[in-house]
């Protein structure tokens, strides 16, 4: 009861609304759409689902169908345009850039066939809280290969395709947002699940009437509030990213975003938290490689490998050694904690190096090649994630 009274002001405007306009529910979506995302225009909005006939009938879950299945179209279109520029690029950087465009297009296809489908069933999207908005990989694709042609002084191609795919995929992805339900825990949604029937409200056809009438309202004003912090804490692992990207060029945005959705926990996590994360992850790659340093060393029957392996044992035992410590000073939140977090993952920083270093002076190839670049990649996102919360140091 108190949260009817709450949302009565809000039904009862949105009620006034719907009754005093005539307005179609595609206009009246456009409008809120246009209303509460900066990235999306009233007449675009309109003129991409006027391409399609049935949006003419179509109530809110269907426009958000219509739109994943338009946006799908263009991602379709444009990865095959990348695929025939692939097959004509001899330049080994292009080449890069066009491998790394096709690749998150065809993720992109792969999210957006599970959101169609959800969409069709009238479900709403039960990704959108663990995935990458789409827009934000559209976005990576044209900046990511901006910086490279930037320097060469070349023009971008598929500048268009980029552009209009940010544009529709931001209404998709806004429509999905806007349909799904609140995340409340998997055992809510069971119970519901085994809900009766007959406990079921009944409403006649003309309570019926009136749901349908300002539904599209109420789902498109009130869902887009409540999902509104799920979505602004996901956005700060693309902002995380971005900024580690701009100083980290070799590692870059497609490799840190790919990192973080490795545990699920960044999706809502705030600045601290993704720098936990990234500690955590960080760790357990660094216990991971100690492990197969150990099962190396007992079975290498070279002295000078095998001491080169047990030197790669100690600095990984003291890298895991460091990053307790650093998760230790990421918890605290304390600007002492925080600094001291960065000391100890700085150290931790150089065991891939320390450790190859011994196979080079040896001259022989290192067996921990993969495991070394992956800790060195893993380890970087922890320091600078944690760099960012840490407060510059006092100098007298």
């Amino acid at each position: 009861m108190a949260l009817l009274r709450a949302l009565s002001p809000l039904v009862f405007t949105l009620l006034l609304a719907a009754s005093t306009s005539d307005a179609s529910i595609l206009e009246e979506t456009c409008k809120s759409l246009a209303g509460n995302h900066t990235a999306i225009d009233y007449p675009y909005c309109v003129r991409f689902f006027q391409a399609s006939k049935e949006s003419a009938t179509a109530d809110t879950h269907g426009l958000a169908a219509i739109a994943v299945r338009i946006t799908g179209s263009a991602a379709e279109g444009t990865a095959k345009r990348i695929a025939a520029l692939r097959s004509s690029q001899k330049e080994e950087k292009m080449q890069e850039c066009l491998r790394i465009s096709s690749d998150l297009y065809a993720y992109t296809l792969a999210v957006l066939g599970n959101e169609a489908k959800d969409a069709a069933l009238g479900e709403g999207s039960q990704h959108a809280a663990a995935l990458p908005p789409t827009p934000d990989v559209a976005r990576y694709v044209a900046d990511g290969c901006e910086v490279r042609f930037r320097g060469n002084k070349e023009t971008l191609p598929l500048v268009a395709e980029y552009a209009e795919f940010r544009r529709s995929a931001s209404i998709a992805l806004a429509l999905i947002e806007a349909i799904s339900p609140p995340i409340v825990g998997s055992a809510t949604k069971k119970h519901t699940k085994q809900v009766p029937n007959s406990t079921k409200t009944r409403k006649t056809p003309m309570t019926m009437k009136l749901v349908q009438s300002f539904s599209p309202l109420i789902i498109l004003s009130l869902l887009i509030m409540l999902t509104s912090s799920t979505t602004s804490k996901a956005s700060l692992v693309y902002d995380a990213c971005t900024s580690f990207a701009a100083s980290h060029a070799d590692i870059g945005y497609a490799y840190c975003i790919k990192f973080f959705q490795s545990d699920k926990g960044s999706a809502t996590a705030d600045r601290y938290g993704l720098a936990a994360i990234a500690v955590k992850i960080s760790t357990e790659s660094a216990r991971g490689t100690a492990k197969r340093i150990a099962a190396l060393q007992d079975s290498e029957r070279d002295k000078k490998r095998k001491d080169c392996l047990s030197s790669c044992g100690e600095v990984y035992d003291s890298a895991v050694d460091s990053l307790d410590e650093a998760a230790k000073g990421i918890a605290s939140r304390s600007a002492d904690g925080l600094r001291d977090a960065v000391t100890v993952l700085s150290a931790a920083l150089d065991a891939p190096d320390t450790c190859e270093d011994g196979f080079r002076e040896l001259g022989q190839a290192s067996p921990l090649v993969a495991e070394d670049e992956e800790f060195s990649k893993e380890s970087a996102i922890a320091l600078a994630v944690t760099s960012a919360l840490s407060p510059p140091t006092m100098t007298r």
